[in-house]
């Protein structure tokens, strides 16, 4: 009996320790999103003050450490010092498989960096800061619905891998 009572004490601990993975999940989507929008802002400054390259830009980013997307960065940095005659298509093909597997960003942040990068360098500066600044809005809509995801999904999911890893526990008794 006591074996039983250990086993579904682990059960609803594991229950539980699923929920909290999955709600942590969405909190860092949230902050990833909330560091993107900074990384765009750093370019724009870059781009304003500095007169950089897309390639010092990307070394730069790439640089930061507490970024969570510097190594997408300073891969990006690398390949446009490199060029090998890549274009910028498929160095981003190249470098977004780390950002799929590595970050918690969905299709939609992902398809909005894709497209400003894809978009910077292609137009006078002021072109650019405003695209910069169009990407930076459009993440910022991304961000309240991340928070608004965390509030909702997280923590549901919280408490419903709980609730789920009790009732087994019950049925098992």
């Amino acid at each position: 009996m006591q074996i039983k009572i250990v086993m579904i004490g682990i059960l609803v601990a594991c229950s539980y320790l699923i929920g909290e993975y999955i709600y942590k999940a969405y909190v860092k989507r949230h902050k990833q999103i909330s560091e993107l929008i900074r990384i765009l802002e750093v370019m724009r400054m870059d781009l304003s003050f500095g007169l950089y390259t897309l390639e010092e830009i990307f070394f730069r980013v790439g640089e930061n450490k507490e970024f969570t997307t510097s190594k997408f960065f300073k891969d990006m940095s690398e390949d446009l010092k490199n060029e090998n005659n890549i274009t910028l298509d498929k160095m981003l093909e190249n470098n977004f498989c780390y950002m799929e597997k590595e970050t918690y960003l969905q299709e939609k942040e992902l398809d909005e960096l894709k497209k400003l990068i894809l978009s910077l360098g292609r137009g006078d500066i002021y072109s650019q800061e405003r695209m910069i600044d169009l990407s930076i809005e459009n993440l910022k809509k991304l961000t309240s619905e991340s928070k608004e995801d965390i509030n909702k999904k997280g923590v549901v999911y919280k408490k419903l891998s709980t609730i789920i890893g009790l009732v087994i526990g019950i049925f098992l008794i």
